[in-house]
């Protein structure tokens, strides 16, 4: 009974590893279809921040993150990182907004970057 029990938990374990990596395609897939990566790339600052700062500023929180996405998104967003854009704001970005499923994929991927 005990080989079946550790040959589910490796089953599993491969599993979940599979699913965060799955994770990180759907959000980096998604920041690319919203056009997101026109201003954001994961380790680099082009006009906005680099979305591992993002991770690392919200301590890879996810509900943070995805709650900061939601306002940027919807309503522009300005103030918060002018240490590193220079004072340049975030418009608002109709094309993403109401994009909930995607949203959450991108803030799960950036909030991954924080491990």
């Amino acid at each position: 009974m005990r080989k079946h029990i550790v040959a589910g938990a490796s089953v599993l374990f491969i599993g979940l590893t599979f699913g965060s990596t799955a994770h990180a395609q759907n959000g980096e897939a998604a920041a690319q279809a919203l056009g997101c990566t026109a201003c954001h790339a994961a380790e680099t600052k082009l006009v906005g921040p680099a979305y591992v700062d993002v991770a690392k500023r919200y301590g890879g929180d996810t509900d943070k993150i995805l709650e900061r996405i939601k306002a940027a998104v919807n309503n522009g967003a300005s103030g918060n990182w002018t240490d590193v854009t220079g004072g340049t704001p975030m418009p608002p970005q109709p094309q993403a907004s109401g994009k909930e499923k995607e949203l959450k994929q991108i803030a799960e991927w950036i909030a991954g970057m924080a491990k």
